[in-house]
């Protein structure tokens, strides 16, 4: 029974492992993974380049997955770029196995004992993150050494091998069970990881190894698939992910004994000889995947824009689009996430501001009930913004991470209150011109129409500010506010004038048109708001 507990924890540390290099890697490098997609997406090689790079310093599926559609939405990577990026990913991720695959884990001490202090000890993001990937990697390779020894006594329990034969009679079931752990697991490496230790204790046969290896590669596909269903992109991405391992499968299964025949000279003679062929094999069959399929990437991503055009997105146009929950182990994808998500909102709000400005020149009391409703996926976007913030500032951030939670925050707060002032004031004022049937004088609502269109303008730099973190836009977006204020107050000085004139509508609106003055500039002030943690991060760098 103990036998079978141990095999649990080998398979715990190894997730724990994996999980520890990828959140070590993070506090190491950050957004430079974002920026990496960002300049070597330009062309296909490139990107594969750059997919093997990033695959090894993080391996996560899920960060990779994430990072791909970030880099579509952000303009700056194609489809076809991004599938010659997993293709290099697919590469990369093979090098953890490989590590597993030679008695390379009887050094796991040395990583352990010099990862932990450096962990627990240092106050510097960098050491801090250094030390978890160290120790990341120790119980990495401990892992395997827990779960080979863990196995060796299943040789002796003749139930459990009757039905390791029986399995390994109809290698498609073993196919299959490497699919349902890698989606178990989320992990290619652990799933891996298992079918090495039982083939290294003679458990199971090297062929029952491989259909296990062949399995976890669907795997991925698969779990890249049940995560990505909800977003066109991801899903686009997921199905090309799918579509390639299945076809390498269908081809590798027919050449399996050829295949074998051609890496036995690359595995070393030795106990270890059966355990590199497996990961050589996992290796060799994600290389010929992105050797065939690189060149066929822009026939792909042509063939999978057809099958899945925007048309078919089901998103739901009231809910959170990109609060990824598989994210927030990762702090700079999930803080990416939610800067995604607050866009999202902020075209909300923008288009309740134009609404708004409609209800005053249309007079429609119907538009002013669906700028009410707006407000109501406003206020839960924020919600759900916040809570998923709050839940990334649970994990340790550094001092640049920190930052931008706060910036997130504060700019998610600010929309929502002007998604207030729309709603319980400026459509309040509109439904008042209807009721009362006044109208505002040629002047008056020149005057407005003008101010109405330089807070829109505003809204347009906030946004940009926001989005880019750019300085220069920071201090104009503040210099246009000094601007507004002024603006307003000459306004003011220009409808007190008229009323003076005695002019009939000016005196009618009078009260409504000094509130949307007021509620206007309220709004650009709101709005302004985003530019003060831009700049304060521009001097604190």
């Amino acid at each position: 029974m103990l036998s079978y507990f141990n095999f649990l924890a080998g398979i715990a540390l190894m997730l724990f492992g994996i999980r520890s290099l990828r959140k070590g890697t993070d506090r190491v490098f950050g957004a430079r993974f974002r920026k990496l997609v960002q300049t070597s997406t330009k062309g296909s090689v490139r990107a594969m380049l750059a997919g093997f790079l990033i695959s090894i310093l993080a391996p996560s599926s899920t960060a990779m997955a994430l990072l791909s559609v970030d880099a579509i939405n952000g303009g700056y990577a194609t489809l076809r770029q991004i599938l010659a990026l997993m293709l290099g990913a697919n590469v990369g991720f093979t090098i953890t196995v490989q590590l597993l695959a030679f008695k390379f884990y009887l050094y796991n001490a040395i990583f352990i004992a010099i990862g932990v202090p450096l962990y627990l000890f240092s106050k510097r993001q960098n050491v801090l993150g250094a030390g978890q990937v160290l120790f990341g990697i120790g119980f990495l390779l401990l892992a395997i050494q827990v779960l080979s020894m863990a196995v060796a006594p299943i040789r002796n329990n003749a139930d459990v091998l009757e039905l390791i034969r029986v399995l390994e009679n109809h290698s498609l079931w073993l196919v299959l069970l490497g699919i349902l752990l890698q989606v178990a697991t989320q992990s290619s490496t652990t799933t891996i990881g298992i079918g090495i230790a039982l083939c290294s204790q003679q458990v199971i046969h090297l062929e029952a190894a491989l259909a296990i290896v062949i399995g976890a590669n669907i795997g991925i596909g698969v779990t890249s698939l049940l995560a990505g269903l909800a977003q066109v992109d991801t899903r686009r991405v997921a199905v090309g992910i799918l579509f390639v391992k299945l076809a390498g499968t269908a081809v590798i299964v027919c050449l399996l004994p050829e295949v074998i025949r051609l890496l036995e000279p690359f595995s070393l003679a030795g106990e270890t000889h059966d355990t590199q062929l497996i990961a050589n094999f996992h290796t060799a069959f994600n290389v010929g995947l992105a050797l065939v399929f690189l060149p066929l990437v822009p026939l792909l991503s042509s063939v999978l824009e057809r099958v899945i055009p925007a048309g078919t997105a089901t998103e739901d146009k009231a809910g959170a689009r990109y609060l990824d929950l598989t994210a927030l182990e990762s702090p700079p994808l999930a803080l990416g996430q939610a800067t995604r998500e607050i866009l999202h909102m902020a075209d909300i709000v923008r288009e309740m501001l134009r609404s708004a400005y409609r209800c005053f020149q249309e007079g429609s009391e119907a538009l002013c009930e669906e700028v009410r409703k707006e407000d109501d996926k406003v206020d839960s976007l924020n919600n759900e913004i916040k809570a998923y913030v709050t839940r990334i500032s649970e994990q340790a951030l550094n001092t640049e991470d920190s930052r931008r939670e706060i910036a997130l925050l504060t700019f998610a707060t600010e929309l929502e209150n002007i998604g207030d002032i729309i709603d319980k004031n400026l459509v309040e004022l509109a439904q008042k011109k209807i009721t009362l049937q006044v109208d505002f004088s040629k002047e008056g609502w020149g005057e407005l129409d003008g101010y109405f269109q330089k807070v829109l303008g505003n809204f347009e730099i906030a946004v940009s500010a926001f989005a880019s973190q750019d300085k220069n836009l920071a201090e104009q977006l503040l210099r246009h506010k000094q601007h507004i204020n002024e603006l307003e107050r000459e306004l003011r000085n220009r409808h007190f004038r008229r009323l003076r004139e005695g002019l009939k509508e000016s005196f009618e609106t009078s009260a409504i048109h000094l509130d949307v003055l007021t509620n206007l500039k309220s709004i650009n002030s709101h709005l302004t708001a985003v530019a003060y943690p831009i700049l304060e991060n521009g001097r604190a760098t």
